[in-house]
């Protein structure tokens, strides 16, 4: 049992415990193991393992045997002339007869049709392989991404609660104000329309963060009634992104590699059918064994067994166009697949380009996203100092606050969009996007 198991299991022993933590190497193990999206590469790794024996199964030889019993109900007649010239009639014929056969063909010549089978159903095993490892990979993404979502929602969450709680209590205090004369009843409007207008939005980050929660759960295959606190801040996450040879990582990249295996695949299912017009050589050994008896005094019982061996030479004549015809179609196969692969490429490489874009955006917004908490930071210890001295009413002061909120929740999403574009980068480059 290995170490992704392991942990795997004692994760799920742990749901059903009361406020069960989970961390994101969890969460990514969990996902490898009970993803539903891990299903369909799993059968069809079944799949072709079955097309790999159906091939060898074609170049082995193929034994077969029959049995079969005969019982004479009414025998043959034959009439002979007896000493007088009269004919008589003389029964000849088994009244019991069993006969057993044992035969083996083996392909001599097939003219590469065998060899291409073979070949064609390694490369669908390879193209699957890769297939199951980019499918990890993008399990792995997708896990990243979600865990990811709720802690950053999980921030905006608390942001928008202390938000409210700033807006009330300038409500109380402004309301207090107004009973002394020292506000008015626009100015306490105001204030109360600016803590009204925070309700919506905390319902809204409460909702959101729900459905993000129920949205990983669900992809890791985890009961959704499961109470699970998922451990961790966005700033706790770093991932580095190897582009040391781009072009290199690009073209390995394992989905690449599959399209590459289905092509040749596609190429030798071709192979099969245009060699269809030639003929066949096989051979052929024959076991036979047989007993019966009779009522008649010649030769009462018989018990005799053969053995033959021969080669025949199969040649297909005419098939009215329907082995070029499947040929045909599978060459129309074959080059779509390449072309599929073409395109593939392209992809990778504007996925590629796509991801750095988006990765050095995202960099810029952090690092924009800091300074703007840096300096509302600094705005809010100005603002309680002159608070404090008297110089800032309560409204500015908590405007001073809220401003500062927003600027963290907007690090949060900078944050977010930073490790999401690191992850995807990795992806681009054929790398695993979890790697710590």
């Amino acid at each position: 049992m290995n170490r992704i198991t392991l942990l795997t299991f004692a994760t799920l022993l742990t749901f059903a415990q009361i406020g069960a933590s989970m961390t994101l190497a969890e969460a990514v193990a969990i996902g490898k193991k009970r993803s539903l999206a891990q299903v369909k590469p799993q059968l069809d790794q079944d799949r072709v393992k079955g097309q790999v024996i159906e091939a060898w199964s074609n170049a082995l030889p193929q034994v077969e045997g029959t049995v079969g019993y005969q019982r004479a109900i009414k025998p043959t007649k034959f009439f002979f002339p007896d000493e007088s010239g009269n004919l008589q009639a003389i029964e000849i014929g088994a009244d019991n007869a069993i006969q057993a056969d044992v035969t083996l063909n083996q392909p001599l010549l097939t003219f590469g049709r065998v060899a291409a089978g073979l070949r064609g159903a390694y490369a669908a095993k390879r193209a699957n392989e890769h297939m199951i490892t980019q499918n990890t990979r993008n399990v792995e993404y997708e896990v990243m991404t979600r865990f990811w979502s709720v802690l950053l929602l999980r921030d905006v969450v608390k942001a928008r609660e202390a938000s409210l709680s700033i807006s009330d209590s300038s409500l109380t205090r402004a309301q207090l104000m107004k009973e002394v004369g020292l506000m008015s009843d626009y100015d306490v409007l105001r204030v109360r329309v600016q803590t009204e207008n925070q309700k919506p939005q905390l319902q809204d980050a409460q909702k959101n963060l729900r459905l993000a929660e129920l949205s990983l759960k669900e992809y890791l295959g985890v009961p959704l009634d499961t109470t699970i606190t998922f451990d961790g801040s966005l700033e706790d996450f770093h991932f580095e992104v190897d582009s040391s040879d781009v072009q290199k990582q690009i073209q390995s990249r394992d989905d690449l590699e599959a399209l590459r295996h289905l092509s040749d695949m596609q190429k030798n299912i071709y192979v099969i059918f245009r060699n269809a017009h030639w003929p066949t050589l096989g051979g052929q050994l024959k076991y036979s064994w047989q007993w019966q008896n009779n009522e008649w005094d010649i030769n009462p019982r018989n018990n005799v067994s053969s053995l033959y061996a021969g080669v025949g030479l199969t040649i297909p004549i005419m098939t009215s166009g329907g082995q070029y015809g499947k040929a045909k179609q599978y060459k129309a196969d074959w080059l779509t697949a390449q072309l599929n692969l073409h395109q593939a490429e392209r992809g990778a490489q504007l996925q590629y380009e796509s991801a750095k874009r988006d990765l050095n955006t995202a960099i810029e917004r952090e690092s924009a996203a800091r300074t703007a908490v840096e300096l509302a930071t600094t705005a809010r210890e100005i603002a309680q100092t002159k608070f404090g001295q008297g110089q800032l009413t309560p409204l500015e002061m908590d405007a001073a606050q809220l401003d500062e909120l927003v600027a963290r929740v907007s690090l949060a999403q900078a944050i977010f969009e930073r490790l999401a574009a690191s992850a995807e980068l990795r992806l681009a480059l054929g790398d695993n996007p979890y790697n710590q």
